[in-house]
């Protein structure tokens, strides 16, 4: 019993001391020679100890590859009742350009790998072997463009095998803004007889500064499932290293010409168009919408010019916010913006809004052009209605009365009228009839809760900016008893009241403007019920005649 305990003390004794073995030998070797320009090769390189695995530095390989992550494994096992021990780092290297190099030898613990040299050959050369598990193509929609005009960058990862982790660096150029347009796309496509899966992402590419510039690749860096095992009785597929990189591209700039004065549009192609009812009569009040839509290539949407028209008095105008969008097409990177205009005729008449050029580079032709937004005429139909006054005049004129000093006449005159007024009230009285006339015959109803005094009560309260509008002139117009008041418009003749104006042009503003969803009804509420209070009434002006 004590020499079987002995035994597994001096087993666990060698499992866990680093420090029972010191490094004999230091191995280093490459999966392929030659190699491709812009492929990846994996460097391994072996200790037989455990090592600490910061003690491999491949640092001095920086200039000549492109040195990607080092990953670090240790094995140690027992065979005979003799333990072993081993370290493996795994780097892996991406070649700038062709030519021979050397792998210097690394020391670690005073033991030294042999350096290795290693031929780098260009992809068409004979002697490549190309890696076909991994690479990556890159496009571009021009290489000569002018500054700020933008253009597209298209990279595809292809993988013949499946991807167990990895990650795509950003493409870089100096003195430009590069982003990414939209999503990963992802496709399937059989090259040389090898089924692909290919990760297609797009880029836009804004430079800032005329002159020669490099497009430097995005680079990948990830594992790829070989199909390999580890080990007999092992159920996970072996992973193998890769890091590519594209094709670098370079790219003229071309500088803004001096002749073209405006806000710089380089672009192939730039387009500004509307949509405009089927008509070119309409009627007074109602709005009037104009889409409008600016197209451009190689423009994106922050760069699209703002849209404005004039028009004249007598309109009045009021956007609506705009729309805009990028995308790639065909390689071309196409940007679009959409607005609304409400246009809102406040008298009858006919107008003409003008057409609007802009100015524009065209890069293909190299020389200024101009966006037109056609003219539009038009004519308003309806008349500008103001109330009709309901109040009884009943001014008469002054009779001319002969004083005579005849006081017996006046007092028998006076009792002959009183006489006669007692005799037909006394008749009246007998038929069930009243000798006053009715309320109705001489005022108005006092319309306090009229159904559209309390509707445009209520669009008020709940800031319905729509149904207020639409409601006005039918209070209006039960308010002036006029049913001739059908627009906004004619409610503003009718009033003449500079605050009620001034309400109910903020609420178009809303209305039909960017701040549809802000409006308040309180204040024009409080006009509202003002204007019912003191409304104008028909009740006829009792005058006396001297």
């Amino acid at each position: 019993m004590v020499k079987l305990t002995s035994f597994i003390w001096l087993i666990l004794l060698a499992l866990v001391s680093p420090l029972a073995h010191a490094i004999s030998s230091l191995n280093a070797s490459i999966d392929k020679n030659p190699a491709t320009v812009n492929e990846s090769l994996v460097l391994t390189v072996i200790a037989d100890d455990s090592i600490d695995a910061s003690a491999f530095d491949p640092s001095s390989l920086n200039q000549d590859f492109i040195v990607g992550r080092t990953s670090v494994s240790s094995q140690t096992s027992m065979v005979n009742f003799k333990t072993t021990r081993m370290t493996r780092w795994t780097t892996v290297l991406v070649p700038h350009k062709p030519g021979t190099y050397t792998i210097p030898a690394f020391t670690i613990d005073g033991v030294s790998s042999k350096p290795i040299k290693v031929e780098i050959v260009a992809a068409n050369d004979s002697r490549a072997k190309q890696d076909n598990d991994v690479f990556i193509s890159t496009k571009v929609s021009d290489t000569r463009v002018y500054v700020q005009q933008q253009f597209t960058l298209t990279v595809k990862l292809h993988l013949a095998q499946e991807l167990k982790t990895g990650t795509l660096t950003e493409p870089k150029m100096t003195g430009a803004e590069i982003k990414q347009i939209g999503e990963d796309s992802e496709s399937m496509e059989i090259i040389n007889g090898i089924r692909y899966r290919i990760i297609e992402r797009s880029y836009s590419v804004k430079p800032n500064t005329s002159g020669e510039f490099t497009l430097h690749s995005p680079v990948f860096s990830g594992e790829i499932v070989t199909g390999q095992r580890r080990a007999l009785f092992s159920s996970f597929d072996q992973g193998k290293p890769v890091r590519v990189v594209g094709k670098n591209i370079s790219v003229e700039v071309k500088p803004k010409p001096e002749e073209y004065i405006g806000d710089w549009l380089p672009s192939e192609i730039l387009t500004i168009e509307d949509e405009w009812p089927d008509q070119d009569t309409f009627p007074l009040g109602e709005p009037i919408t104009r889409k409008v839509t600016v197209t451009a290539a190689a423009l994106s949407e922050e760069q699209l010019p703002q849209i404005n028209f004039q028009v004249p008095d007598g309109l009045k105008i009021y956007p609506d916010q705009d729309q805009a969008q990028t995308n790639v097409q065909a390689g071309l990177l196409i940007s679009q913006k959409v607005q609304d205009f409400a246009i809102v005729p406040a008298k009858p008449g006919t107008y003409t809004i003008p057409q609007v050029q802009i100015p524009w580079w065209n890069t293909k032709t190299n020389r200024i052009e101009y966006a037109t937004l056609p003219q539009r005429t038009f004519t308003i139909e309806g008349a500008i209605s103001a109330p009709v006054s309901t109040t009884v005049n009943t001014d008469t004129p002054t009779p001319v009365i002969i004083q005579k000093d005849n006081t017996l006449q006046w007092w028998f005159l006076t009792g002959w009228i009183l006489t006669a007024l007692a005799w037909l009230i006394t008749a009246m009285k007998a038929k069930g009839l009243s000798i006053w006339p009715t309320r109705s015959k001489w005022l108005p109803v006092t319309n306090g809760g009229s159904q559209p005094y309390l509707k445009l009560m209520a669009a008020c309260k709940a800031n319905d900016g729509h149904k207020a509008l639409a409601v006005l002139p039918e209070w209006a117009a039960e308010l002036y008893d006029d049913r001739s008041i059908t627009a906004i418009n004619q409610v503003l003749v009718a009033f003449e009241d500079t605050e009620l104006e001034r309400l109910v042009t903020q609420l178009q503003a809303c209305y039909f403007g960017n701040e549809s969803k802000s409006w308040n009804g309180s204040p024009l509420l409080t006009k509202i019920m003002s204007l019912q209070k003191n409304k104008p009434t028909s009740e006829p002006q009792m005058q006396m005649n001297p």
